[in-house]
């Protein structure tokens, strides 16, 4: 499969034209293509590409084609729409009245708010991928409406001195307030069938999500799936864009990240905890994902 290009939110600003926007991290935008500069209508939507980023859209009039994972979908006024960072999206065109509200939350933000050791539900996220866009009523679209509002209430409030956990609490409040729309769908929903390589994806990471700590090589999950360590990366770089190395050290440096910021603790029994051979060789690590040393990120 050849490597598509990531686009990254902080790329994506400059065509934000009416939005509210959260530290490059988080983005509530108005989309109206009847007011959209000819620039922007010209450009070549062609390619498909991968978003590094989580996007959410809202449909409030006219329709638009789009294709996710290389699946075909017309989507119009009261449709919700779910693109996953593991998708490949391309926009095929709207319609001259379109008019929408897009979401847009970069990965950062959102591996921020796993503060917990849980393993993600697979049988949910495959469900989202194989049914990304959902049909709403009227009264359901409006409801996520005034909860996409009350988010730019939020990020508005530049001045708070709380404002990053503002901001992380009212996007965990707009996901409840989504979600509890989108359970009431679930009948509707096409239950997955996961294919053969969607299987390995599944227990690829139930397996990381219960040893990361103290796995961090390839050869350990792939031995556990019986399958070769070689193949095992083929599968996740196809299915998600990501290695199996890239996995465990998104994974590990997540959980790095996370007790870090915990005061009590020192970077060596973060190295400890981690599986690290010792405090220099996780400090390379770090450095190495971060730009930045283990002490340098805990006083940022």
């Amino acid at each position: 499969m050849n490597a598509l290009p990531i686009i990254e939110l902080a790329e994506l600003q400059e065509y934000f034209v009416d939005s509210d926007n959260y530290q490059n991290v988080l983005s509530v935008v108005n989309v109206d293509v009847s007011v959209t500069s000819d620039e922007i209508k010209n450009e070549d939507y062609s390619s498909p590409v991968r978003l590094n980023a989580l996007f959410m859209i809202l449909v409030l009039q006219g329709s638009a084609k789009i294709s996710l994972d290389y699946v075909h979908y017309t989507v119009s006024t009261d449709t919700f729409i779910i693109i996953m960072p593991t998708h490949i999206f391309q926009v095929a065109g709207a319609s001259s009245d379109f008019k929408a509200r897009l979401i847009v939350v970069d990965k950062s933000f959102i591996d921020e708010l796993n503060t917990e050791k849980r393993s993600p539900s697979m049988t949910n996220y495959m469900m989202l991928r194989k049914n990304p866009c959902t049909e709403l009523l009227p009264e359901e679209t409006t409801y996520i409406n005034n909860a996409i509002q009350i988010l730019c209430e939020k990020i508005r409030l530049r001045t708070h001195s709380f404002h990053k956990e503002v901001m992380q609490n009212a996007f965990v409040g707009f996901m409840l307030e989504m979600a509890n729309v989108l359970i009431g769908k679930n009948d509707t929903m096409v239950r997955p069938t996961l294919s053969r390589k969607e299987e390995i994806l599944n227990d690829f990471l139930q397996l990381l999500f219960a040893h990361s700590k103290e796995e961090h090589s390839v050869a350990f999950y792939a031995e556990k799936l019986f399958i070769t360590p070689q193949y095992l990366s083929l599968i996740l770089k196809e299915l998600t864009g990501k290695s199996a190395n890239k996995w465990i050290d998104d994974v590990l440096l997540t959980e790095a990240k996370i007790l870090l910021k915990m005061p009590q603790i020192t970077v060596q029994q973060v190295a400890d905890q981690l599986n690290f051979s010792d405090q220099s060789t996780f400090g390379k690590f770090f450095k190495k994902q971060m730009g930045m040393s283990p002490m340098e990120y805990r006083k940022s």
